[in-house]
């Protein structure tokens, strides 16, 4: 199913800096004939005052089109509608009525960035991608299918047979000694799963040699040759975070170089 509306975001402040989620947006909607939706307001204040840059929608808004028109995109600029509505909610509702959204990794604790995120993932039921902050991104044909057995899993399965193109290659993957679960033969099927969809795939076990599993799946994304990581996300409680991390953690905070498509 090819990908015909993107939604992403972008801080005023840096639409001239050329936001890597705002590119690989155009990137991917020029070679799928999609629309791009951008959602652009300030997400998290400092100072005393907001600067005259993020106040100025219209020339946020003018700087966007132009690199739509470069890219032959048809896009819709949008700041904030509502401040009744959270900013995350404001994200969430937009994904809602398209194919995928894409953020970038949240910088640090802040807040605004933080709801944005966590809303997108979990509260539009649509799959998100998470791209670096800095690194040439491309719209993926080589993609790292993190397989565990979980429904999320089986999501994110699905979701990237949706978004990969005709041609396209991934690797079903399974971190060994994670779960005490009889999941190879369904990691195998998974992959016979995808490979009905016109997108060659095989099914790895990877050895987890006492790795964490973003660490072990991001390895091996790298070794052959990957450019996308598409996995479950869970969503778990600060002190679960605190004590042992997870895969979802690490990606939301912007940990992994390499595009992450994440389905809850």
């Amino acid at each position: 199913m090819p990908v015909r509306s993107i939604v992403t975001f972008v801080d005023p402040a840096e639409v001239g800096q050329s936001p890597a989620a705002l590119s690989l947006a155009l990137d991917w909607a020029a070679g799928q004939g999609a629309r791009v939706v951008v959602l652009s307001f300030p997400v998290d204040v400092t100072g005393d005052a907001l600067s005259e840059e993020t106040q100025d929608f219209a020339r946020t808004s003018a700087a966007i089109r132009a690199l739509a028109d470069k890219a032959g995109v048809p896009v819709s600029v949008i700041d904030r509608s509502s401040f009744a509505y959270g900013i995350g909610d404001v994200f969430a509702d937009h994904m809602k009525v398209a194919d995928l959204g894409i953020l970038t990794g949240r910088r640090g604790p802040l807040l605004g960035e933080r709801l944005l995120v966590n809303a997108a993932l979990f509260d539009s039921g649509r799959p998100l991608v998470v791209v670096p902050r800095k690194g040439k991104l491309a719209p993926p044909r080589r993609a790292l299918i993190a397989w565990d057995g979980t429904h999320t899993a089986a999501r994110a399965l699905q979701d990237a047979i949706a978004i990969l193109p005709p041609g396209s290659e991934a690797i079903v993957a399974r971190v060994t000694e994670d779960k005490d679960l009889r999941m190879g033969q369904s990691g195998i099927e998974a992959a016979h799963h995808v490979a009905r969809h016109g997108i060659k795939a095989e099914f790895r076990d990877i050895p987890r040699e006492g790795r964490d599993i973003f660490d072990a799946l991001s390895a091996t994304a790298h070794e052959t040759g990957c450019d996308l990581i598409a996995a479950g996300a869970v969503r778990h409680s600060p002190l679960h975070e605190i004590i042992f991390g997870s895969v979802t953690g690490k990606v939301l905070a912007g940990d992994c170089d390499l595009p992450v498509l994440l389905s809850a």
